[in-house]
């Protein structure tokens, strides 16, 4: 099985377990929610219960956005090297770079929820590390445009 599969796999299953852990946990949320913490981890802004519900409409929103990439790779839009112009690669690009954001709004989620319904006092240290993960996966992909398109200009 191919890298980029995996991925899409794996991104599904997460987006459909933000959306079945918000949905199971709903009904015995308090009337008001954490929305905002501080870099501390401590709740510092709190919402309407219903506003638990932005987080997995963010994630579906993100996930059609970069499911959408690997669709026409001749598009204009795509600033991309040309070894990048093909289905797999960019499948490959949008699909790694899908993952960790995915994983940051799940842990977001469950974390949240945690809070609202008394299990937990704070968010933990998860978000740096997976933000730490975006930004790494980001800079390979960077990396590797930015050196494939200089060895594509020498050819020339």
């Amino acid at each position: 099985m191919k890298t980029s599969n995996l991925l899409f796999i794996i991104n599904i299953i997460l987006l459909v377990f933000i959306w079945v852990f918000v949905g199971a946990n709903y009904a015995g949320l308090p009337e008001a929610v954490p929305s905002h913490f501080a870099v501390n981890g401590n709740v510092d802004g709190e919402s309407k219960k219903g506003a638990i519900w932005f987080l997995p409409g963010i994630a579906t929103f993100v996930f059609l956005l970069l499911l959408g990439i690997p669709r026409d790779p001749n598009s204009p839009l795509l600033k991309v090297p040309d070894s990048y112009r093909n289905k797999e690669s960019l499948k490959l690009f949008a699909y790694s770079i899908l993952f960790p954001i995915l994983l940051l709004l799940a842990d977001t989620v469950v974390e949240s929820i945690l809070i609202a319904q008394g299990k937990l006092q704070e968010m933990s240290n998860a978000v740096f590390i997976l933000l730490a993960l975006l930004f790494i996966i980001m800079g390979i992909h960077i990396f590797r445009m930015i050196k494939e398109s200089k060895s594509e200009t020498s050819k020339i």
